[in-house]
Formats: C-alpha cells, structure tokens, sequence
C-alpha cells in the first residue's frame, strides 16, 4: 500500500458495540485511510472485533495491544508513534462520524501550512449540543483539541511529540499541547463541516485518585505556562476598523496564550467588524457590541457584568488617554501590549 494520506488512531478499551459503530462509520466515511487500532487491555470480546477487523482491512490497518489499560493517553501516544501519513486522526472509540467529516478538514490544512490541530463540528450526543452549522464560521481558532476527534498534522507531532502522559487527559492536556503547538508555529483551529457525534466519557478511579491527578494537572500546566489572565478592553466611542483591527492582531497574539479578552465596541463599529469577519478570530476573544442608544449607566451594567463572569478581569483602555464610563484606573493599552509581549 502507498503511504496513505491520513491515519485514524482509535484508542479501544472494550465496549464493542459503540467501537464497532465507531469503526463502521469511519470505514464508510474516512475513504483512503489507515486505521491504527489501539488494544488497551479490552476484554475478549473486543480483542477478537479488532482482531476481525484488522483481518478485513489488510493493510489498510494496523493493530497494537496493550495487556493491561494504561490510559487514553498512552494508548493515543503509542498509535501516533506508528503513524506515517501527512495528517493522523484522533477518534474516540465511541464517537461516530458523518458523511463529510473529514474532507474539510484536510483541505483547510492544505491550504494553512500554520495549522497543526484541526476539529471537525463536535455534537454532543445526550443533548445534540454543538455549534449551529449555518451559525459558525468557516474556521475559528480555538484554544485546544478534543480527544473525541481531531486531525494532527504530522509535522506537528514530529515538532513536539505527543500527549503528555503526566496529565490528566482532560482539557488541561489538551490545552497543552495547543500551546506547545503555538510555540512551535502552528495554530488550532475549529472548522465547519459533518458533524462528529460524541459522548461524555465516565472517568475511572476513585474520586479522591481523580482530585489528585487534576491538583497534579493544573500544578504541571501552570508552572509550564502561568496562570490565565483576563482583560475588559474598553474601544472609545469613534474608533474605525482599521485602528481595532491592529490591536486585534496583539490580542489574537495573546489568546493563543490562554489570554481572554473581551473587547466593548459600538453598535456601528460591531457591525464593520462582522462585515469584515472580525468577531470570531478566536474563542478566547469575545467582541461585546454596545446597544445603539447607550447611556453611561448602561455601559457600566455591561462592564460589571463581564467582570462579574470573571473577577480577575482587569480593565483596559483601547486608546490611551481616553477613559470610558465606569472604568476607573485602567491598564493602558500600551501596557497591556508589553504584558502580551513577554508571554512569547
């Protein structure tokens, strides 16, 4: 077989009816591609469905056993060290793609050479939550991947290996190997296309062994990459598109990093900017439009709102010089700017 162009990973601890679907699905709808099936230890149900599955494919899979379940992340991180293809799939073994799920996928990242993690349009299966299709856009950065589905680019993982086994495999993992992407040049982002339909899953252990991994976690990611930090920036009354979209382009800068922004403009100036596709560069920026007719008291209701959300928001002048209602000794602008700055 030639080198495929992707390789799905699906990590597999029993449950072989949601691992069959989830096998069927991708077989009917991931044309062309690699399986790489990742025994963690299942039962003898679920070694012989992979064992018949591996069987039927040929070469078109590939199967690892692990004796015992070493976890999600182990199991991922020893199927990516077997991948070969330009772009390796992370999925779940009780996600069930669409029809579409994938092509999207891999021509966004042909045509971004900056993108290292890709999701399709996730829906959670005990509530159909997901984002609306006609409602999102095309592509959003987002702060991390998911371990239900994901697309890597090898060259990526070439960069900065897999998962890191110390975590958790929750959304603090996740989130740092977005980062250590980041440093390495490449982004994460959200595109729109089928959907993927995923599950919660049941975390194993005992409560008191889970509270002390996570404490672990978040001691780990924070002494890697600080703590997260918030900001409120205030866009005086005036303020055109081209002067917001600069600073944009500092607070994208920052978001990558974990930073959160909201930024408060005019009803006018939020309509500019949703013409010109800038309200949804990233998840980590929330663009709050004023209401067309605004007094000061309304504007303070909406700052103490969104500091009310989050309390270590610390306000921030768009413009330096220039106050807003509401907003006492703020960070200027240019200082924010030197914060973001020695976070690269």
């Amino acid at each position: 077989m030639n080198k495929p162009a992707l390789d799905i990973i699906v990590p597999v601890w029993n449950r072989p009816i949601e691992t069959r679907n989830c096998l069927v699905n991708l077989l009917n709808y991931s044309p062309d591609a690699r399986f790489i099936m990742v025994d963690n230890g299942s039962d003898r149900e679920t070694e012989r469905l992979l064992q018949e599955f591996a069987e039927g494919l040929d070469d078109r899979a590939f199967l690892l056993r692990n004796d015992i379940n070493q976890g999600e992340v182990k199991a991922l991180n020893r199927g990516l060290a077997k991948g070969e293809a330009e772009y390796l799939a992370v999925v779940r073994s009780s996600s069930l793609v669409s029809a579409g799920w994938v092509e999207p996928l891999l021509e966004f990242l042909r045509q971004r050479p900056d993108a290292g993690v890709v999701l399709p349009r996730l829906v959670n299966a005990a509530n159909k939550k997901g984002e609306p299709h006609g409602h999102q856009p095309f592509a959003r950065e987002v702060c991390c991947g998911s371990f239900a589905a994901m697309l890597i680019r090898k060259k990526l993982y070439d960069a900065v290996g897999g998962f890191d086994e110390q975590m958790d495999g929750g959304i603090w993992c996740l989130n740092d190997y977005s980062r250590r992407a980041c440093r390495a040049g490449f982004l994460t982002f959200s595109v729109a296309g089928g959907a993927v339909s995923f599950v919660d899953e049941v975390p194993l252990g005992s409560v008191a062994r889970r509270e002390e991994m996570m404490r672990r976690t978040i001691s780990l990611f924070r002494g890697r990459w600080g703590e997260d930090t918030a900001y409120c920036m205030v866009m005086p009354k005036g303020t055109d598109l081209s002067m917001v979209g600069r600073k944009l382009e500092l607070l994208l800068d920052g978001a990558r990093r974990g930073v959160f922004f909201s930024v408060v403009v005019s009803s006018s100036l939020y309509k500019e900017m949703v013409r010109a596709g800038s309200v949804a560069l990233h998840e980590n920026i929330r663009i709050e439009p004023l209401p067309l007719i605004c007094t000061d008291s309304r504007i303070r209701k909406i700052l103490a709102r969104i500091v009310s959300e989050r309390p270590d928001t610390v306000m921030v002048v768009g413009i330096d010089g220039m106050g807003a209602p509401g907003v006492d000794n703020p960070l200027a602008f240019t200082e924010l700017e030197e914060r973001i700055r020695r976070l690269q």
